[in-house]
């Protein structure tokens, strides 16, 4: 696979680093509920408390500051994710790992805002080394709970100011390397695309009640890949209790452009 790279002055060590160094992180869950009528999506009813503010918790004890946002339209995602890179642009904030949650509807390549399809490419765009520089080398994980079923429709793309690079000034012993756009990214989907992704009113889904009571669990030498592998074994195994449904199985999956190890757990600083 190739794609579009980005030029970045990078320090001796990070390169070669086997881990990740996560001393901050920002998480942001976001969970769509309830949609316009147009759209003809059923309601998500409790997925709020079921699996929203559980999974918010769980990403704020393991040391993250948290981001909460229920029912955002396309426009309310898009200022979202600015003020997020212009807070970072401007010092405002600084973070070592960045985590986006989507809790919604979906198709094969999109997952839906309140008021339309988002392309979920486009999403994780908006976070590429091109189009935010402070969080090259970084990890960046995307978490969708969302259907991924073949469909007519392909959502709408996210948009995003271009970044116009300004020339570089290297120090001495720093080293300018090229970075692929997709770099350092995990995508994390609750299903396999094409397929349904099970969904429960009267608790969280089995792939987020998995995630969430692995989180809970993982201590700080429990690397996140571990997690997820433990988290398909588990959503793999689950049997759906209604009859019309009880021999479909759901597989969750991920795919990982990360470069290093990745540890979540900040407690122990």
């Amino acid at each position: 696979m190739t794609s579009r790279s980005t030029t970045g002055s990078i320090s001796g060590g990070v390169l070669d680093a086997e881990r990740y160094t996560i001393r901050s992180g920002l998480a942001v869950v976001i969970n769509n509920s309830e949609f316009l009528g147009r759209l003809r999506l059923p309601d998500r009813p409790g997925s709020l408390e079921n699996e929203a503010e559980p999974l918010e918790e769980r990403f704020r004890d393991l040391g993250f500051k948290t981001i909460l946002l229920t029912d955002v339209t396309k426009e309310n995602m898009e200022n979202k994710f600015s003020e997020i890179k212009s807070n970072l642009a401007k010092k405002i904030e600084q973070i070592d790992c960045l985590i986006i949650v989507m809790l919604t509807h979906g198709n094969a390549d999109s997952v839906y805002a309140q008021d339309q399809a988002v392309q979920v490419d486009s999403i994780m765009s908006c976070f590429s080394a091109e189009n935010c520089a402070e969080l090259i080398l970084k990890p960046k994980i995307f978490i969708f709970q969302a259907s991924r079923q073949l469909s007519p429709n392909s959502g709408a793309g996210i948009g995003y100011e271009k970044v116009v690079q300004e020339e570089v000034r290297v120090s001495e012993g720093v080293e300018v390397v090229r970075i692929p756009n997709e770099a350092d990214f995990l995508a994390v989907y609750s299903t396999a695309l094409g397929e349904k992704s099970f969904q429960q009113t009267e608790s969280a889904s089995p792939f987020l009640q998995h995630l969430i009571d692995e989180l809970k669990n993982m201590g700080v030498d429990d690397d996140f890949y571990s997690v997820l592998t433990r988290v398909n074994c588990q959503v793999m195994q689950f049997e759906p209790s209604h009859d019309a449904t009880k021999d479909i199985r759901q597989m969750s999956c991920f795919v990982s452009h990360l470069t290093k190890d990745l540890y979540l757990n900040m407690t122990h600083d």
